[in-house]
């Protein structure tokens, strides 16, 4: 059983729960834009790619294929350095990323006394850029990380679905947690050892998901709408 300390833990998901967009796919994508061959190269070989897709196992390797082609090439440094320039242009053209009501509720959570941790998919340097850019570079961050392969960079840890508790976990938020906030069914492991947990501003088919499994209904905030 964890102690009073550990008791108030609240993890915040981060794309579409705290943001307005999936931060790393625009990352990506904006890299390959800037390299127009490889992105030529990428929709040459969507036709073999598209049918993995349709398959729970191979779904994720079109995503990774392209992730490999954008970073082919660069350094651990260039890549860091690449994620910072991102996020500072996101900021320097004004752009409205955090969602407001959504940053309000994390820092009711912060001045209650509660330990936040936010648990993201995004890949470690860029979610921790576009963090402080938005004033919340000292909340505790568990996020993914890449590893290099055959001169590009791939998934190392990918901070998704059930990989979200071990990796909490080794970082001192174990569950079972007091709250969580997510917008998507793949967090449904993390709901099952949270206390309470809100919905922000899901698809249907994410709701019925989530009430199906949970057999109980979900509090959503609209707060993309």
């Amino acid at each position: 059983m964890p102690d009073a300390h550990d008791a108030n833990v609240v993890v915040f998901d981060f794309d579409l729960t705290l943001t307005r967009w999936e931060t790393a796919r625009r990352f990506f994508k904006g890299l390959l834009r800037r390299q127009p061959a490889r992105l030529v190269l990428l929709l040459v070989l969507l036709p073999l790619l598209a049918p993995l897709l349709l398959i729970p196992r191979t779904r994720r390797l079109p995503t990774r294929c392209a992730v490999w082609l954008a970073t082919f090439g660069h350094s651990r440094e260039a890549m860091h350095a690449l994620a910072q320039a991102h996020a500072d242009a996101v900021f320097a053209a004004g752009e409205a990323l955090f969602i407001a009501p959504a940053v309000a509720r994390l820092r009711e959570h912060l001045a209650r006394g509660d330990r936040v941790v936010i648990a993201t998919g995004c890949w470690e340097p860029l979610a921790r850029a576009l963090l402080a850019h938005g004033g919340l570079g000292d909340v505790p961050l568990v996020a993914s990380t890449l590893r290099p392969w055959r001169g590009g960079w791939v998934s190392d840890q990918h901070c998704l679905g059930a990989n979200k508790i071990p990796m909490l976990a080794a970082r001192g938020f174990a569950p079972p947690w007091a709250m969580a906030y997510t917008d998507h069914h793949a967090d449904l492991p993390l709901l099952r050892h949270s206390a309470q947990w809100c919905l922000v501003s899901p698809t249907a088919d994410c709701l019925q998901r989530i009430e199906t499994a949970l057999a109980t209904r979900a509090q959503v905030l609209a707060w993309r709408q």
